[in-house]
């Protein structure tokens, strides 16, 4: 484990549930209330490529704790964080563009996911890492900071907080995937539950079976369908980026983007919305909320990759405005 690294204002300084209370402001029976009481809220949605996805959705006054929380634990990581981690984290070169520029112009380019990354990180786990040497908590205070952050037993999807205590969670295995890609001459790097290995030099079966190994004596386990090696004479992508020569969107995406624009515009939002999240069911007002989200923010990102003066971006975001004018959203 890292060394601790004592801030002027850091979450270490916080060594009784009193002091905790204090910090959140709120008083200790709210505070019990909110540990003891289920505050989520349960649904799913639509995952962009088929599926569902479960969403355990905090209430409005543990979401005003997480908010707190999350500050100083942000705070506290930037602090540990390796150079190889792009995502659920602050400062520069956080973000998915330039998590893919490490393997730009690599002729061996592997992808691997882990399996249910939120859900895969158990309540003892965090109440371990609340306990170590990182943040030397003492039992009680540990325990409260592993009730207020997870749910049913684990890491919540939907709680702002559960993106960075998995990154704490991550940073041993970081450190061995790096030392192992040093050592085999490998690009590293990674953005949540998305790995990516990169070489000019072949990816042998061997270091692929050393990197599982590694992932899984960290208690994680791998998404078997989304594992992906791909040479430079095939298209390589990293967090939905191509790489091949340059950081750039993938054509799929504009063709999704283009046509579901056109279908909002010729047959309605809500014919849309149905089509595009391949559900049989009627569109439902949450359902074209979440759709034209999903749309917006796939127009936004093409401009951050692309550029705010690209052609495409251009058009797609006029679409999207004449969109928005006829149906007064």
């Amino acid at each position: 484990m890292n060394t601790p690294i004592k801030l002027d204002f850091t979450i270490a300084s916080i060594e009784k549930p009193f002091q905790l209370c204090s910090f959140l402001q709120i008083n200790f029976t709210d505070l019990q209330d909110i540990i003891n009481d289920s505050y989520y809220t349960t649904y799913s949605i639509p995952k962009k490529r088929g599926g569902s996805r479960e969403i355990n959705n905090p209430c409005k006054e543990l979401k005003l704790v997480h908010k707190s929380l999350l500050n100083l634990l942000q705070d506290y990581y930037v602090a540990l964080k390796p150079i190889d981690v792009h995502g659920f984290t602050r400062g520069n070169g956080c973000n998915i563009f330039e998590n893919a520029k490490v393997h730009v112009n690599q002729k061996y380019v592997l992808n691997i996911d882990l399996l249910n990354f939120f859900p895969s990180i158990k309540a003892k786990r965090v109440n371990e890492l609340f306990s170590s040497s990182l943040f030397s908590m003492n039992e009680n205070l540990a325990l409260a900071m592993t009730l207020l952050t997870t749910e049913k037993g684990k890491l919540p999807t939907g709680a702002s907080t559960s993106p960075v205590i998995s990154n704490f969670i991550c940073l041993e295995m970081d450190k061995e995937l790096k030392n192992l890609c040093i050592s085999k001459n490998l690009n590293y790097s990674r953005y949540a539950d998305d790995l990516t290995f990169s070489s000019n030099n072949a990816i042998s079966e061997i270091e692929i079976q050393e990197i599982y190994t590694i992932i899984r004596s960290n208690k994680f386990e791998l998404n078997e369908k989304k594992f992906r090696l791909k040479t430079s004479n095939r298209k390589q992508t990293v967090t939905g980026l191509t790489v091949n020569t340059k950081v750039n969107v993938d054509r799929k995406l504009i063709r999704k983007v283009r046509a579901m624009l056109h279908d909002s515009i010729k047959n309605g939002i809500e014919i849309a919305t149905v089509k595009h999240f391949n559900s049989k069911m009627v569109s439902s007002f949450e359902m074209e909320t979440l759709f034209l989200q999903r749309l917006l923010g796939y127009i936004n990102f093409i401009g951050q990759i692309k550029g705010k003066k690209d052609p495409i971006y251009l058009n797609f975001k006029l679409d999207f405005e004449y969109l928005r004018e006829e149906n007064y959203f």
